[in-house]
């Protein structure tokens, strides 16, 4: 089987020849590659070429395209700061009024940002040089709740989120932030990636109660799912954190799979996704073992995870995105304890 086919036969449901696995990468791969994080965000030839030589030299089953975890923002106008050696980030809110943000979240504003542009371009790149051998994952952050925060200013979306007179217009203005959301995830497809993903981690229950994210959130990535899965396009859903209150929920989401990262129980999680048909993403550690930790306790939680999921329903790796300059030792004893993993018969 190729990478490609080893993903993409876990997401229907069926059991590829060995657990597939992919990580989350940009930032040790552009390291790896000898780019700074500007000269990485800036060329997508340099995107590309990171990512590509990254999976080679791994042998992973496909590639994680990101660039920053502030696309979207920066697309509709959110202030946004682009470090030399760091992703670019959120410097403070675009606005606190809602009529204004509402006016913000326009989807062609997307077709209008260069960094955008340039994310597309380096999907492109990739899937020429790629084919069909290794498995193309566009990552779309953020999703409505997420981008709608970072939009209105993380402090003051949080505590309005308390008032009851503010319900109706910060849940327009989050659906709204949901259609750019989404129109993103079409655009990487157009572009030729293979699945996409989100990270919606403003909604995680490490910031908000159950209660909060069925209200807030979880009628969106309903939203996102079923328009998605109407254009017949796979995507998974990342919520940093412990997912432990609300996994259940997500699944009923409607999301094919599901990214979870170490905080979880991963033994409870994998029940649950397995009730539910959902597959797993992660969820390894990706600083307290890929970068700090050694060979040793790589192997030992690698194969932790496999046992519990039984080589199924999974797409093994880091739970988030690994630290540049995760020692190549590490992603070794992972990539290599994994292709030894025998497969239930």
């Amino acid at each position: 089987m190729t990478g490609y086919e080893r993903i993409i036969t876990t997401l229907k449901g069926g059991t590829a020849d060995r657990v597939p696995m992919m990580l989350h990468s940009f930032m040790a791969a552009a390291n790896e590659a000898g780019y700074t994080m500007e000269e990485y965000r800036s060329d997508p030839q340099k995107i590309a070429d990171a990512h590509i030589r990254f999976a080679e030299k791994y042998s992973t089953d496909g590639i994680l395209l990101d660039i920053d975890t502030c696309m979207e923002a920066s697309a509709i106008g959110v202030p946004t700061d682009y470090p030399e050696h760091e992703p670019a980030r959120v410097t403070g809110p675009l606005s606190s009024d809602v009529s204004t943000l509402l006016d913000a979240m326009k989807p062609e504003k997307l077709l209008h940002s260069k960094r955008v542009d340039i994310n597309l371009k380096a999907v492109r790149l990739i899937k020429r040089q790629i084919g069909g051998d290794l498995l193309l994952r566009g990552n779309c952050d953020q999703a409505g709740f997420s981008l709608a925060m970072l939009a209105y200013g993380m402090n003051d979306f949080m505590a309005d989120l308390l008032d009851e007179d503010l319900e109706d217009d910060l849940l327009a203005l989050i659906d709204h932030a949901t259609d750019v959301h989404i129109a993103f995830h079409k655009m990487m497809i157009q572009a030729g990636a293979d699945v996409t993903s989100f990270g919606d981690s403003a909604c995680g229950p490490d910031l908000i109660s159950r209660d909060m994210y069925l209200k807030y959130s979880f009628p969106f990535h309903q939203k996102i799912a079923r328009a998605l899965r109407e254009e017949g396009i796979p995507v998974i859903c990342h919520i940093c954190g412990n997912l432990d209150r609300i996994l259940a929920d997500v699944c009923r989401a409607g999301f094919p799979a599901v990214e979870a990262d170490y905080k979880t129980n991963i033994p409870q999680a994998a029940g649950i996704l397995r009730d539910a048909n959902v597959v797993m993403f992660g969820p390894i550690d990706p600083s307290g073992l890929f970068y700090f930790g050694t060979p040793e306790q790589m192997c030992a939680e690698t194969q932790s995870v496999l046992n519990i999921f039984q080589g199924k329903q999974l797409v093994i790796g880091a739970g988030c995105a690994l630290p540049s300059g995760t020692p190549e030792r590490n992603i070794r004893a992972f990539t290599e304890t994994v292709r030894a993993y025998p497969m239930p018969g």
